[in-house]
């Protein structure tokens, strides 16, 4: 479980710890199972290349599931997320690090606005993000 991140322990640019994923194809699989999306794209490599893609794709809701819990891990078991919206816009291919960070760009009250983002291996941001998270402060 990670410690609790408390609102005077924040500052504006300050970066958060980078956390690095991995899908598996048995993962991409098991995702499009779980979620009821048959899209051959994630699990078939041979129709995927039909649609013009190298290999299958890690799905966009699997990456986002990724970015919360990126954000609600770094707030803590105490923080709670406020708001967030990200952007897909790159391909994320299995077996292929996908590395989240993130910094703060501002504080307000006891609500900490994040900017955050996944990049791929080569640094290539696949999908940006904000998120705004509310901390609290030290007993």
């Amino acid at each position: 479980m990670t410690a609790q991140r408390y609102l005077e322990d924040v500052s504006v640019g300050e970066a958060m710890p980078a956390m690095v994923k991995n899908a598996s194809r048995a993962q991409l699989f098991l995702f499009s199972a779980a979620t009821n999306n048959p899209h051959r794209i994630h699990y078939d490599r041979e129709y995927a290349a039909v649609e013009g893609h190298p290999d299958v794709l890690v799905h966009g809701p699997l990456q986002g599931a990724w970015l919360s819990q990126f954000v609600v891990d770094w707030a803590g078991p105490g923080g709670r997320l406020v708001a967030m919206g990200w952007q897909n816009r790159g391909r994320a291919f299995p077996e292929s690090d996908l590395t989240f960070r993130g910094k703060v760009t501002s504080i307000s009250g006891d609500e900490v606005s994040l900017q955050v983002w996944e990049e791929d291996a080569a640094g290539t941001v696949l999908m940006p993000c904000t998120a705004r998270v509310r901390l609290p402060r030290r007993p």
